[in-house]
């Protein structure tokens, strides 16, 4: 409850008037359009079951009726005098056989499957002294191993059965009174697709239907779903009815179910709930509709209405939050004398003083940060110290000591170039001379531990940009990598090139590396010595958003500083 009432505080003074209007009004008419979509929804649930009800009743009879084609139709065959005749009849020769299979059986059978399409086969099984005719009559010693042949013997029943994948017959055994006990089975094969149409027909709608034996198993199964996914509600479960409603895998089903008592079949039908729903969509979205633009109307006049009340203030805040984009400008006006009125000239001339005492610290730090350069270079007398560096050459020169030689002009170059006469300003090229000599000093110092890499782009030599910005990154890259390194030799890489209008420099050692929490802290942490963080402190004063210096390394493999700035032509850009 606190955490709601917070939220209200904090929300703005608009959205509170608009929060407050909108709940006012909404609410009765939320209850009243819940209450018309469930009754929408129950209404057309009830139609749509109704619906499917007589669609399936009407399914299922027309497959009993087709059914009680068939059983009249083996019925009177197997009391048709010409095919007792035929099938009974004590022949003497193949002839008198084939003459009575032709002439009597064959038109007869002919005449059945011309009146009824489905019909794949008519077959009469019999014991008597016969041989096959076509597919018409065969031996009955032909289907004494089928297992259907046993529940057919003795029944004078037609028996429906399923062999096989989509495979349907009956069969029924002739009553033959008088004829030598001659045993005779008429066997008719239907077209599955033809005789299960009706089914078929019900099941593209969004449904699926199933047609079970006496002994639970299948004999029919189809489904089929316009949204392409598959709700097969698995046959184990039809047994678990209780009503019309089932509930399988999260899915809500309605579910019908009719029995075949001629022939033992249990018909079902099922179908999402939601399917149903989905299909008369159009009426319930009518519903949704007409309560979203009464929404709708609710908003825009609440939004007109709390526009007029806090027109001024939302201005204000607006202003406000552009001060949080460094935009130190008020652009509302206000001749009104009431609070907010007030609150806008005040407001104003806060701003007003903010912008002078922003001016006048910029000034001070960029002053504060001239004179720390200023008195590092002071720190050294030029002269004096170019005087001494080229006494010690000559000596060394004198004596032969030309590492001591070499060592002095490094350290004449060094300077020379890291003084830059006073200037803060030095070209690309210079500046990568003052760390090629301070680099060299390194290695002496290192009695030559390391090995140096330069990759420089030519291009980028006639560049300007401030000085001593390398010598402390090679510096950080020699002390805090290569000197901690505990195997193989050091190796410093130091690259610059030119990619768009910046200039990349990497400095990347082979060293000890750091962890990542070092890497973070790097460019923020206040070290003895001009440091990694002064030479980003500086581009930052002088670049601003336009360049970046980051550390990338792995523990005990490598560490890569790169600094990027932009590119400069005209020396004269640094005093502005």
């Amino acid at each position: 409850m606190n955490r709601l009432k917070r939220f209200f505080l904090n929300l703005k003074f608009r959205y509170k008037i608009i929060l407050t209007y909108f709940l006012v009004s909404i609410i009765p008419i939320t209850i009243l359009g819940l209450f018309c979509y469930e009754q929408t929804r129950n209404l057309l649930l009830n139609q749509e079951k109704e619906n499917l009800k007589k669609s399936f009743s009407e399914a299922v009879t027309g497959i009993e009726n087709s059914a009680d084609v068939y059983n009249n139709m083996l019925n009177y065959t197997t009391f048709n005098p010409t095919v007792l005749e035929v099938i009974n009849y004590e022949y003497n020769s193949y002839y008198e056989m084939y003459f009575k299979f032709h002439n009597m059986l064959a038109p007869y059978i002919d005449m059945l499957r011309a009146l009824h399409n489905e019909i794949q086969q008519i077959t009469v099984y019999t014991s008597n002294n016969i041989i096959k005719h076509s597919d018409y009559i065969m031996p009955m010693e032909t289907i004494k191993d089928k297992s259907w042949y046993k529940e057919v013997s003795g029944e004078y029943k037609p028996q429906w059965f399923i062999n096989g994948a989509k495979n349907i017959f009956l069969a029924v055994q002739f009553i033959n009174k008088g004829y030598n006990n001659i045993q005779n089975i008429l066997y008719v094969k239907i077209n599955f697709e033809s005789f299960f149409q009706p089914l078929y027909n019900i099941s593209s709608s969004n449904c699926g239907v199933y047609v079970l034996d006496k002994n639970d198993g299948v004999v029919f199964e189809n489904r089929s779903y316009n949204d392409g996914k598959d709700y097969l509600l698995p046959s184990t479960e039809l047994k678990k009815i209780e009503g019309d409603t089932i509930t399988c895998n999260n899915i809500d089903y309605v579910l019908m179910k009719m029995d075949m008592k001629d022939m033992g079949w249990t018909v079902y039908l099922y179908k999402p709930v939601h399917l149903i729903v989905e299909s008369s969509k159009n009426i319930i979205y009518t519903v949704l509709l007409m309560a979203g633009i009464c929404f709708l109307i609710i908003l825009v006049v609440g939004y007109w209405l709390s526009y007029i009340i806090v027109n001024r203030i939302e201005k204000l805040t607006k202003n406000m939050k552009e001060m949080d984009m460094d935009h130190l400008e008020v652009t509302i006006e206000s001749n009104s004398e009431d609070e907010i009125g007030i609150l806008i000239n005040s407001f104003d001339k806060l701003i007003v003083r903010i912008k002078t005492l922003i001016q006048e610290v910029y000034k001070s730090e960029i002053s504060k940060r001239k004179y720390e350069m200023k008195a590092l270079q002071a720190q050294i007398n030029p002269h004096f110290l170019y005087n001494s560096l080229s006494l010690i050459n000559w000596k060394a020169i004198r004596s032969g000591e030309d590492e001591i030689s070499e060592m002095a002009q490094l350290l004449s170059t060094f300077y020379r170039t890291s003084l830059n006469k006073g200037s803060s300003v030095i070209t690309v090229e210079n500046e990568l001379n003052n760390t090629e000599a301070y680099v060299k000093i390194q290695a002496m110092m290192h009695n030559y531990n390391f090995d140096v890499i330069f990759d420089i782009d030519n291009k980028v030599k006639e560049y300007y940009m401030i000085n001593l910005l390398l010598q402390p990154l090679v510096e950080n890259a020699i002390c805090h990598g290569i000197d901690q390194k505990r195997n193989n030799r050091g190796r410093l890489r130091i690259s610059a090139k030119q990619i768009g209008t910046d200039i990349i420099f990497e400095i990347e050692d082979n060293g000890a590396g750091m962890k990542p929490e070092i890497c973070e802290k790097i460019l923020t942490t206040k070290t003895k010595g001009y440091g990694v963080k002064n030479v980003y402190d500086r581009i930052k004063l002088i670049y601003g958003e336009n360049c970046d210096l980051k550390f990338i390394s792995i523990p005990n493999e490598k560490t890569v500083a790169i600094m990027r700035i932009p590119v400069e032509i005209d020396k004269n850009k640094f005093n502005d």
